[in-house]
């Protein structure tokens, strides 16, 4: 007790004599511990006042006074106004990411529906990121999942193209999607251009939530088909208006004056948080989404309008947000963050509290869906903490393990190699230090079809590399407790001895192979203190385990498949004679993937800068 007050009146101390040059003006400020760790990030209407708060004893919950015990200096920038000083103070936390702020961990923006209207026949695809494109957007979409579901439910009815336009221009027939009757094939001028244009207008209509007009069209449509005795063609009309009906029954909010708006409801327990987000797009449900954020250490005295400020700011610097939010609890300075959404998106943002009527019953809805997210959160943090504490048990580990880095590499044959790393702790999988490591060539050129034993060897090269680049002259605080290896003995001899030889001793291995005829359930583990052994098939830590591996070893299959696409392109290339990079270059700029070079024309290929009739020649016999 008599510690932390020492370490209290040393940080006030610290406070008190940047006090003394800190003006009365708004601006950002930083606390900074130990080996410049930034704590926190706050901002000011008037600093001399708000600094002035941290040197006052009684008035610090535990939570500041732990982040005040911690301060050994400051950092100070002045700003024009308040507004300035909200988003500076945003982007540095999303910079720093300080230990007692509020920290928006999982901050993919979502993806929408985007119309190109860059080409006569529109494109349709999924969207994700800033809007720089020409086109028309639709979103945003929680769920990519959902994203695609609408996507194929549009081809369907609408029969609009979802290539590119380099394979678009390249196309001399119909490709599948025609032929099952999801695309009306406008590359080989099977529609017109203002045939094509009329079912581009439909799909928006329908997004907008224009469906019963749609929906009467295609009715008409079908009974005209069946008149004229076309029942195939009746039959399309009648299933396309089915799976109309089948989203929209499912989506739809029917609220007049809240055809687009976000709810955002929040829930704390203790110092467990969950913000729940339901985005209404056109009067249509477009998903939701639960968000944990970060609270800081010793964050039981962080308040609910607290969170909620910091996450509409962070949420919405990536996102769209709607021109109505409703809330369950309001923001601690709403008008200020109405201003900047404003001054970031350009239009007006109302963030509204519901007291009575449709409104109220819409947020409270969304509140149980975040009480619900929050219990299934506690209860799988509880499973989580189980299953690391008889892990620790099982294995006879003496430290007690709170976070582990599971590693795997995927190749074929030693040909495009990739090494993955996942990690986990009590709160799941943290898929914000998921990491993957292109292996360096050396390792590829060593590797022959026939020597399995060399394979071998090149497989613990490669997770030695791997080892080495994430440990070595990393900061020991965001080390694991311990490290699990896809492989055998020979995987766990690396890893011990990549460990020794960075003299990092604190960290625990174990190695997991497959077992007889690879079964799952009959794997061999290793550690460095015990034998060889194997679970019985119903051990809830073998489950455990293979959840680990399992999802590293997903992790590392995506990679290598990507890696090995991008080399499939470039051998290709490279096999061809007076293709340099140069014009491998242009090649790529021109046409976009391996597909579309393959299939274009002598006379396409002759328009690429630096491709001469002779070089284009060589290139389309090559494909053809």
């Amino acid at each position: 007790m008599t510690d932390n007050l020492i370490s209290l009146s040393k940080g006030i101390e610290v406070i008190k004599n940047e006090l003394l040059t800190i003006p009365n003006k708004p601006g950002v400020y930083q606390m900074i511990g130990a080996n410049e760790q930034s704590l926190y990030i706050g901002k000011a209407k008037n600093l001399n006042n708000r600094i002035n708060f941290y040197t006052q004893p009684k008035r610090l919950n535990s939570r500041l006074t732990y982040m005040v015990s911690n301060t050994i200096r400051m950092e100070i920038i002045i700003t024009s106004s308040e507004m300035e000083a909200l988003l500076l103070e945003s982007n540095l936390i999303k910079k720093f990411e300080p230990t007692y702020n509020i920290l928006l961990k999982d901050d993919k923006s979502f993806s929408s529906i985007l119309f190109n209207l860059t080409h006569p026949f529109p494109q349709i695809s999924s969207h994700r990121g800033s809007r720089k494109i020409e086109g028309d957007y639709f979103g945003p979409f929680v769920s990519k999942g959902t994203v695609q579901k609408t996507i194929e439910t549009l081809q369907k009815t609408f029969l609009l193209r979802t290539c590119n336009d380099n394979i678009f221009k390249t196309r001399k027939r119909p490709c599948l999607q025609f032929q099952i009757k999801r695309c009306s094939a406008p590359c080989v001028n099977l529609i017109s251009q203002e045939s094509y244009k009329e079912s581009v207008l439909e799909a928006k209509n329908f997004l907008t939530g224009d469906t019963n007009d749609i929906k009467k069209k295609l009715v008409e449509k079908m009974y005209d088909a069946s008149n004229k005795k076309k029942f195939e063609e009746a039959a399309i009309f009648r299933d396309r208006i089915k799976t109309l009906t089948e989203i929209t029954a499912s989506q739809n909010i029917n609220i007049p004056e809240l055809k687009n708006v976000d709810l955002l409801a929040i829930k704390q327990l203790d110092n467990k948080v969950v913000i729940q987000m339901t985005i209404i797009r056109n009067g249509h449900n477009y998903g939701s989404k639960s968000y944990f954020p970060y609270t800081g250490k010793n964050s039981i005295d962080v308040k609910a309008d607290e969170i909620m400020q910091a996450f509409i700011c962070q949420f919405f610097d990536k996102n769209i947000p709607a021109e109505n939010i409703l809330v369950n609890e309001s923001p601690k300075e709403r008008k200020l963050v109405e201003e900047l959404l404003y001054k970031k998106h350009g239009y007006r943002i109302k963030i509204q509290l519901p007291q009575r009527g449709q409104k109220l019953d819409l947020i409270n809805s969304v509140v149980k869906n975040a009480e619900e997210s929050l219990n299934r959160k506690i209860y799988e943090k509880s499973s989580n903490k189980n299953n690391l504490l008889k892990l620790q048990k099982t294995f006879k580990f003496e430290k007690q393990i709170k976070k582990i880095e599971v590693y795997d590499n995927s190749h074929h044959n030693g040909k495009a190699p990739v090494g993955a790393m996942i990690a986990f702790n009590e709160d799941g999988f943290m898929k914000s230090m998921y990491r993957r490591y292109n292996i360096t060539s050396k390792y590829e050129q060593k590797v022959s079809l026939t020597d399995s034993e060399l394979v071998n060897n090149n497989d613990y090269l490669m997770m030695e590399e791997v080892l080495i680049r994430r440990l070595k002259g990393k900061n020991p605080s965001n080390f694991p407790d311990l490290l699990i290896i896809d492989g055998g003995k020979g995987h766990l001899n690396i890893a011990l001895s990549v460990l020794k030889d960075l003299k990092i001793d604190k960290i625990e291995v174990i190695a997991i192979s497959k077992g007889i005829k690879r079964d799952a359930g009959r794997e061999n583990f290793y550690t460095k203190n015990l034998k060889k052994f194997t679970f019985e098939k119903d051990d809830t830590i073998l489950f455990f385990l293979q959840k680990l591996r399992d999802e590293v070893h997903r992790y590392a299959i995506a990679g290598h498949r990507i890696k090995s696409k991008k080399l499939i392109f470039k051998n290709l290339l490279d096999e061809i004679d007076g293709i340099g990079p140069k014009r491998k270059r242009a090649l790529l700029n021109e046409f976009g993937s391996a597909k579309s070079v393959k299939t274009s024309s002598l006379k396409d290929l002759c328009k690429v800068e630096g491709i001469n009739h002779s070089i284009a020649k060589k290139i389309y016999n090559y494909f053809n």
